[in-house]
């Protein structure tokens, strides 16, 4: 005996082949991706060593920098100093985090934006208040160990000076790197290889 389809079926031809769950089955898909996207980063965030681990494991010398004070910070923020034995340069590096994306291709935007962060911190302070003056002079991207960098140029008070920034990342965090010395002694003193090799030392912590 043949039945006359009913007004749904008419409206709807697939109605009739659709398993009672199938509108159900997207929400709950969507579902498990976040809750397994949430068991990643709290995998990764487990994993990863804490900042008093990185500050252990930091070396005393990288490049001719020797390792000084282990500077307290308010947040989830590690700063480490390092000078030459003349403390004719100085550098500091900064482990931290920012609530967001943390890209590993040295070029990314979010990179780039804390390189220029750091910039301005120093760029745009009054010479006339702090006797300090320093313009950026060239941008470059370090591939190997992955990381972006700033060359700035200026003085502090009468004396010539050269600060290099950098800026890469480790386990989920943001790694700065900031090397200043005297442009008399710029030649000898190796501010990348200073820079490379202290983020290396954090992602190996």
């Amino acid at each position: 005996m043949k039945t006359e389809p009913t007004e749904r079926h008419r409206q709807d031809p697939t109605a009739a082949i659709r398993a009672p769950g199938a509108a159900r089955r997207p929400v709950l898909a969507l579902a498990l991706a976040l809750a397994v996207l949430g068991g990643c980063a709290a995998i990764e965030g487990a994993s990863r060593p804490s900042l008093d681990a990185v500050a252990a494991a930091m070396p005393r010398e990288i490049a001719g920098f020797v390792r000084g004070d282990v500077a307290p910070r308010s947040g989830p923020t590690l700063s480490m100093d390092y000078a030459t034995a003349n403390r004719a340069a100085v550098a500091t590096v900064l482990v931290y985090e920012t609530g967001g994306r943390v890209p590993s291709d040295p070029e990314a935007a979010e990179i780039d934006r804390e390189l220029t962060s750091a910039v301005s911190e120093v760029t745009d302070a009054p010479y006339g208040r702090t006797g300090r003056r320093l313009t950026e002079r060239e941008r470059v991207t370090v591939a190997d160990p992955g990381m972006r960098c700033a060359m700035l140029h200026g003085a502090f008070g009468r004396a010539p000076v050269t600060r290099h920034v950098c800026v890469g990342t480790a386990a989920g965090r943001f790694v700065k790197m900031q090397i200043t010395m005297s442009d008399r002694l710029a030649a000898s003193v190796d501010a990348q290889a200073f820079a490379a090799g202290a983020l290396r030392a954090v992602r190996g912590a």
